[in-house]
């Protein structure tokens, strides 16, 4: 079992859930009309009545949690089942969801969970059993979600306990434990309609087509009517076990951005999640909406290739010479107000950010300084040409690479190609310099170790050959950073990761595009989630 190769951005579907999560506003040639819905009154006792509707331009495989892994589906998820540990809106911390307490073991191998006291919508407990179902299911499907528990067993030694181990040192199981393909499932409702955990579950489950239909969870809502790719009723689950503060019915839809556009500003409880910077600007005087633009979570950066025989940055004064040449705060203007430059290659948002004062400054005397007065240096530059992630095109990107690097005499030819086409040059080692994009699969600074040199499997690294005999000492700080259990600890050993990369490395990380959220006046918790896109449950009115 493997990750895909470049996390859920750049792989082709990937790239267009980027697209879908937080961009240019992608197609949506099936949405419906792009009629208005949104209404409600404040009900005496303070919980919103009526119907949210939520406009997303769709990146739909399906709200079955064991196959689905998109921002589309893992938001809907999120509202129809729980985990173990969940986020609060726009945080990374885990709270308790299913579990109540857990407790790591000081190798950050294993963790305990004690379960709280929590029913299926159906009314019945969820037991460790449940946990243990719905988690060797994910595994043993092979599905899009999978690699999430790559190496992991469950036990559950009691009704009430679950142990998750790893077999080798992993903390940020704790906040891989909260996403949504880890949700848990009623195992009765799922064997019932053909699901199983079994080993062989990739080919003997068949509880994907019931679960289209129906949810079989815990959370917040229930499903009422699905039609993928079109449009998706949530009503609130009768028997929900927690605190419930959402509206009693929501109706997410797929509607290209300038149909939310318009949407956002009929409705009277609307929220639209796919507009551009540019586009969430002009409502900004709309006294009617709340506008939000904020860098997201996604990354751009330049790669280089390590290797001489491919690339003249396999030369450290070359890769030095690039570093000090870039226009980082020119990057961040292409993507508009929100934007920021990105200090390291972990968004701000996460446990081990760099904060700005570790950014990396253009500075193009010293650029040539390195270079020694060389010149005749050139390089080739591979982009995908079709994809414009968070509404930012590659081009536009590599034509400014060019730009600068001319400032220090470096000839850079433009190489744009479709995404297939780059990503498998890209992933053959044979790209010399190249602009990419990294989102995140899950909300933890593990999921960054991919740029550690030497890195196994399918990694950032491995793509630019970079080894780890190349930089042992960066190696060995990322394996420490990445097998400490405690989160201060890693947080700061991870910073200092960081910043040896900025020293030297084939990475240049630089910028978190815009993101823009816009939502009715009258709702409160209308914040983009790192991790759900929008926490639907957590939407409640003013």
């Amino acid at each position: 079992m493997q990750r895909k190769r470049l996390g859920k951005s750049v792989g082709a579907i990937a790239l267009i859930g980027a697209l879908g999560a937080a961009g240019c506003g992608g197609s949506a040639s099936t949405s419906p009309s792009g009629s208005t819905g949104g209404s409600t009154t404040k009900a005496a006792s303070g919980a919103p009545t009526g119907t949210l509707v939520v406009d997303n331009s769709f990146v739909d495989k399906g709200i079955d949690p064991g196959h689905e892994f998109t921002p589309t589906n893992n938001m809907l998820v999120k509202a129809m089942y729980d985990t173990l540990v969940t986020f609060e809106p726009g945080k990374t911390e885990p709270v308790p969801d299913l579990a109540a307490s857990w407790k790591g073991t000081k190798d950050a191998k294993s963790f305990t969970f004690t379960l709280a006291d929590p029913t299926f919508s159906d009314g019945t407990p969820v037991t460790s059993a449940d946990v243990k179902f719905s988690l060797d299911r994910l595994v043993n499907l092979q599905s899009s979600g999978a690699f999430l528990l790559d190496g992991v067993t469950v036990t559950a030694p009691d009704a009430r306990t679950v142990v998750v181990t790893s077999k080798k040192a992993n903390p940020a199981l704790l906040r891989i434990l909260a996403t949504p393909p880890t949700s848990i499932l009623n195992s009765k409702v799922l064997k019932a309609h053909g699901g199983t955990d079994a080993k062989d579950a990739n080919k003997a489950d068949k509880a994907e087509a019931y679960l289209q239909t129906a949810s079989a969870g815990s959370g917040p809502y229930v499903l009422g009517t699905a039609q993928q790719n079109q449009q998706y009723t949530l009503n609130a689950n009768p028997r929900y076990w927690g605190d419930a503060k959402g509206f009693p019915k929501v109706v997410v839809r797929n509607m290209a951005a300038p149909t939310q556009l318009l949407n956002v500003q009929r409705g009277s409880n609307e929220i639209a999640l796919d507009l551009s910077g540019q586009q969430a600007g002009t409502l900004k005087s709309n006294g009617s909406l709340q506008v939000t633009t904020d860098a997201s979570v996604n990354i751009f950066d330049v790669e280089a290739n390590w290797d001489s025989s491919v690339s003249p940055t396999g030369d450290p004064a070359v890769r030095k010479a690039i570093r000090l040449a870039l226009d980082y705060a020119g990057y961040a203007r292409l993507s508009g107000a929100g934007a920021a430059q990105a200090p390291g290659v972990i968004p701000s948002q996460f446990l081990g950010a760099l904060s700005q004062d570790d950014a990396v400054k253009q500075d193009l005397d010293a650029a040539k300084a390195a270079l020694g007065g060389r010149t005749g240096i050139k390089l080739k530059i591979g982009y995908p040409s079709d994809a414009t992630p968070n509404g930012v095109s590659f081009a536009s990107v590599a034509q400014k690479v060019k730009s600068d690097l001319g400032k220090i005499g470096i000839d850079v030819t433009l190489d744009g190609s479709p995404a297939v086409t780059f990503l498998k040059n890209y992933a053959a080692g044979k790209n010399q310099l190249s602009v990419s994009y990294w989102g995140p699969d899950y909300p933890d600074p593990n999921d960054y170790l991919v740029y550690a040199p030497g890195a196994p499997g399918t990694s950032r690294a491995a793509d630019n050959k970079w080894t780890k005999d190349a930089a042992p000492e960066i190696a060995a700080l990322g394996a420490k950073a990445g097998s400490t259990l405690d989160d201060t600890e890693r947080g700061s050993l991870f910073q200092d990761f960081q910043r040896k990369l900025n020293e030297d490395s084939p990475f240049f990380p630089l910028f978190q595009p815009a993101q823009a959220i816009v939502g009715s006046k009258s709702l409160s918790n209308v914040v983009l989630d790192p991790t759900y896109t929008l926490n639907i449950p957590a939407v409640g009115s003013n």
